[in-house]
């Protein structure tokens, strides 16, 4: 009896461990997200892909992946810059593809009409921004993105 006394305090110990908030620490949920540049000044639109692509991948919690991986997609245009004007704007919309779980859950259980609802793509959020320098319109998008709809999206 003397030597099961310790085992069982052993073992509970153990047990209570393994229970403990952070033995098991899942990762935190990426938000994973395609992104989508477009415009007519072929540098300005490589520009922007790759500093916005840095500015979302410093961040966490998103991941960027293919657009057929992703429910939400980053479409960014952008303009300007013509004419010797060093003035950029870019324009953003968010979009997302619903999946079949979700439309169960908002009651559509017609497959034809489910069907259609997940080839469309819902607007989630439109951002513009402004600027002199392509990077800093850049930044700032990516800073409008994570204190709008990301922070949404985390909670």
């Amino acid at each position: 009896m003397k030597t099961i006394t310790p085992a069982l305090i052993f073992l509970a110990l153990l047990s209570a461990a393994a229970a403990a908030p952070g033995a098991h620490a899942q990762s935190p949920r990426k938000i994973r997200l395609a992104l989508d540049v477009r415009g007519d000044n072929e540098g300005a639109v490589a520009r922007v892909m790759a500093d916005v692509r840095r500015e979302l991948q410093s961040l966490a919690d998103v991941e960027l992946v293919a657009a057929e991986d992703a429910t939400r997609m980053i479409r960014i245009v952008v303009a300007g810059g013509t004419g010797g004007s060093s003035f950029w704007a870019a324009s953003t919309l968010v979009t997302e593809r619903y999946d079949r779980e979700t439309l169960m859950v908002l009651g559509i259980e017609d497959d034809d009409t489910a069907n259609k609802m997940m080839s469309l793509q819902i607007v989630n959020d439109h951002q513009v921004v402004t600027g002199t320098d392509v990077s800093d319109v850049a930044k700032r998008l990516v800073a409008a993105l994570n204190g709008g709809i990301l922070t949404r999206l985390r909670r």
